[in-house]
């Protein structure tokens, strides 16, 4: 199949109350990690995980629409998958209606995401 990669944005609130809007690279690739912004914009040689600089709860997951191959992502903490799967239909940028996300993590983790294809 032909990839369309596309970006996305998580969106973090750490305890303190400091937002955090991480942008993301998807290649639209099954099994590759989505790559978030390090500092100079998400794009193929971006990081493969975010650090939280605290306490934070994911509250949003943003992606554009387009990917060909891929049609949703699992979380990772700590380089070990979790039982939360995220697809890009209920979490499309220009829905207005997305599903509020409350999913913590303790200071410090590794938080990343792979691609799957249904």
């Amino acid at each position: 199949m032909v990839v369309t990669p596309q970006y996305g944005q998580f969106i973090f609130v750490g305890q303190s109350g400091t937002t955090y809007a991480i942008d993301a690279y998807v290649s639209d690739v099954n099994g590759a990690l989505v790559r978030f912004d390090g500092g100079g914009g998400s794009g193929t040689a971006s990081p493969t995980q975010w650090i939280c600089p605290e306490n934070c709860t994911l509250r949003d997951f943003s992606m554009t629409t387009g990917t060909a191959d891929t049609e949703k992502i699992r979380l990772v903490v700590n380089n070990k998958p979790m039982s939360t799967v995220l697809r890009y239909v209920q979490h499309v940028s220009t829905n207005s209606n997305r599903p509020v996300l409350n999913i913590g993590f303790a200071k410090g983790a590794q938080v990343s995401a792979f691609q799957i294809s249904d």
